[in-house]
C-alpha cells in the first residue's frame, strides 16, 4: 500500500498541503516503462502527501486489459486522489470503462482550506482539446462558490499556456484563451496539467501553471527522460519540483502574495501607441472614419513611437499599400511594422519593403529596444518563426546594451480570449520559453482582434484588437493601446478608436 509517511488527511484549519502529480502514465502492453511509474509512486512511501493527481493518458489506447491493469496499481493508493481522462484514455470508447475502472470525469473535492476543480478535456478519437460549456460553467460556478479557500487547484490534460520542445505547437485545447481568462479572473492558484509529455512551469499573474512530463510512457521528447512533479503549496508560496527518473531535479518556487497597487512609478520613459490589422483598403472593411480618429488621438498625446503588428493592408496589392501609405503618412511620430500574413500576399512581398521598411525592423529609444520579427508567411494563416530564427533573434537582442528588451511580432504567443488556437505561432512554445529565459520585458503581438494583457513570469504580453477592420472582437469597438513604460512599472491602456474612451487593461511592476 502507497500509505505515505505519517499519513494525515488535510483538515479545515491546515496551512500546508503537499501533492504528487503525474501525468500520461501510458500504461499498456508495450508503450508502458513499469519501473518509471513505480519510482514516481515510492514517493508516496517516503514522506507524507495530501493529495495524488494523475493529469490524463492513463492507457495507452483505452483499452479494457489497460484500465484494469490502471485499477490494479491505483487502488493502493489511499489518500485523496483525483484522475482526469486523457485524449488516449478516450479511444475506442475507453471513457465507458475509465467511469467503470477510475472514476468520475468531472467534479470537485473538498478538502478543508483546499479546493480541486477536476474537468475532461478530451474530445473522443482525436488528440484535440476542448472545453465545453457545461463544463465551463461548471468551472466558474465552483469558483465562485469555493471563492473564499485558501487554495484553489484546477486539473485537466490538455495544456493551456505554450509549452516548449512541444514540436508543431498550434495550441491543442481550442478554447484556451477562455479557460486562461476565467482562471485568471478568478485567481486560481494552481493548475495541473499534462499531454506533451515534457515537464514545464510558468508564473502568469497569480496563477502557477504546472505541466507534467510523461511519467511512464516510452516515448519522450528531445532524449529526456521519464518524470513528474512534487508540489509544496502553503499560505506564503507554492513550489514545484520536476524531478526526472534519473534523479536530477528542478526547482522553482513562486511566492504567492502579488503587489496590486503602486505609488511610486519612477521617471516616465516613453509612451508607445500598438496597433493591428487597420485591414486598410478603398472598401468598406476598412472602417476609415474609426482609423482618422485613431491617429488624431495618437498624434496629440505625446507618443514616443507607434509600432503596427500587422494587418495594416485587406490584402497584398497595389492601390491597398498606395491607400494605407496615404493613411499612415498622417501618424507623426515614428511608426515601425511587422507584416502579417495578408501584408505579404501575393504582390506584398514586394510592396511591404517599398512602403515601409524591411521585414525586419528595430528601434531604440532612452535605453529601450524594440526589436520586430517576422512570423508570417504568404499565402497562409499560420504563424512560424523557426529555430535558425529564433537563436540568430535572441543573440541579436542578447548582444544589444540597452537596458530594457522588448519584441513585436504578428501573431499571438498566447491564448486569446473569444477566439481559437488560429493565431497562435506553431513554435509558440520555443519561443516563450525564449521569452522567459532571455527576461524579454515587454511583448506586442496582433493576432485574433482582441485587447488582452498579462504577466508570464518577468514578461508582459500585449495583444491589439484591430484598430480599423469591421473583423473585431470586442464588445468595447475598435481600438489600440497605449502603453506607458516607466522605470519601475509598465501600464497598458485600450484606447477605443472612434471615441477616445479608456481603459485600463494592466499594471505591472518592471
Amino acid at each position: 500500500m502507497f500509505k505515505g509517511k505519517k499519513l494525515k488527511l488535510l483538515s479545515p484549519g491546515s496551512k500546508f498541503m503537499k501533492i504528487l502529480h503525474i501525468s500520461d502514465s501510458h500504461i499498456s502492453a508495450s508503450h508502458f516503462h513499469k519501473e518509471a511509474l513505480k519510482k514516481s509512486l515510492s514517493e508516496l512511501k517516503k514522506e507524507r502527501y495530501d493529495l495524488f493527481v494523475h493529469s490524463g493518458d492513463i492507457t495507452q489506447s483505452g483499452k479494457l486489459e489497460e484500465y484494469k491493469k490502471a485499477q490494479k496499481i491505483f487502488k493502493k493508493i489511499n489518500i485523496p486522489k483525483i484522475f482526469v481522462p486523457g485524449n488516449h484514455d478516450k479511444r475506442s470508447g475507453g471513457i465507458s470503462m475509465f467511469k467503470n475502472f477510475i472514476g468520475k470525469t468531472n467534479g470537485v473535492r473538498d478538502l478543508g482550506d483546499s479546493v480541486i476543480i477536476y474537468v475532461d478535456s478530451g474530445v473522443a478519437d482525436t488528440n484535440d482539446g476542448r472545453v465545453g460549456m457545461t463544463k465551463f460553467n461548471m468551472i466558474k460556478e465552483n469558483l465562485k462558490k469555493y471563492q473564499q479557500k485558501e487554495k484553489k487547484i484546477l486539473v485537466l490534460h490538455h495544456h493551456i499556456v505554450p509549452t516548449p520542445k512541444a514540436g508543431r505547437e498550434r495550441n491543442v485545447l481550442s478554447n484556451a484563451g477562455d479557460i486562461l481568462d476565467l482562471i485568471l479572473r478568478y485567481d486560481v492558484d494552481l493548475v495541473l496539467l499534462g499531454h506533451k509529455h515534457y515537464p514545464n512551469v510558468y508564473k502568469i499573474e497569480n496563477t502557477v501553471f504546472a505541466n507534467a512530463g510523461t511519467v511512464s510512457d516510452k516515448k519522450t521528447r528531445h532524449g529526456d527522460v521519464n518524470s513528474y512533479n512534487t508540489i509544496v503549496f502553503d499560505k506564503e508560496k507554492v513550489g514545484v519540483s520536476i524531478k526526472r527518473i534519473n534523479n536530477t531535479e528542478i526547482k522553482k518556487s513562486y511566492s504567492r502574495l502579488s503587489k496590486r497597487y503602486y505609488y511610486d512609478f519612477g521617471e516616465k520613459k516613453c509612451r508607445i501607441a500598438h496597433m493591428s490589422n487597420s485591414f486598410i483598403s478603398t472598401s468598406n472593411k476598412f472602417k476609415y472614419i474609426n482609423f482618422i480618429n485613431a491617429v488624431k488621438k495618437i498624434n496629440k498625446s505625446n507618443v514616443d513611437l507607434v509600432i503596427h503588428c500587422g494587418g495594416i493592408v485587406e490584402e497584398g496589392i497595389q492601390r491597398n499599400y498606395e491607400t494605407a501609405y496615404k493613411y499612415l503618412s498622417q501618424i507623426e511620430p515614428k511608426i515601425i511594422y511587422t507584416p502579417a500574413g495578408r501584408d505579404i500576399n501575393y504582390l506584398g512581398y514586394h510592396l511591404f519593403p517599398e512602403y515601409f521598411g524591411e521585414i525586419d525592423q528595430s528601434y531604440e529609444i532612452k535605453n529601450i529596444l524594440f526589436q520586430g520579427i517576422s512570423s508570417s508567411q504568404y499565402d497562409s494563416k499560420i504563424g512560424i518563426i523557426g529555430r535558425t530564427e529564433r537563436e540568430n533573434l535572441f543573440k541579436k537582442i542578447n548582444d544589444n546594451e540597452n537596458e530594457m528588451k522588448c519584441l513585436f511580432l504578428h501573431h499571438n504567443v498566447m491564448p486569446i480570449l473569444h477566439s481559437r488556437e488560429k493565431g497562435l505561432l506553431e513554435d509558440s512554445g520555443d519561443l516563450l520559453k525564449n521569452i522567459v529565459d532571455n527576461s524579454i520585458s515587454l511583448v506586442l503581438t496582433g493576432t485574433s482582434s482582441h485587447a488582452y494583457a498579462l504577466k508570464i513570469e518577468g514578461s508582459i504580453i500585449v495583444n491589439a484588437n484591430s484598430i480599423s477592420s469591421v473583423y473585431q472582437r470586442s464588445v468595447h469597438g475598435n481600438s489600440f493601446n497605449f502603453i506607458d513604460i516607466y522605470e519601475k512599472v509598465i501600464v497598458v491602456y485600450e484606447i477605443n478608436s472612434l471615441w477616445g474612451t479608456r481603459r485600463i487593461l494592466g499594471m505591472w511592476e518592471r
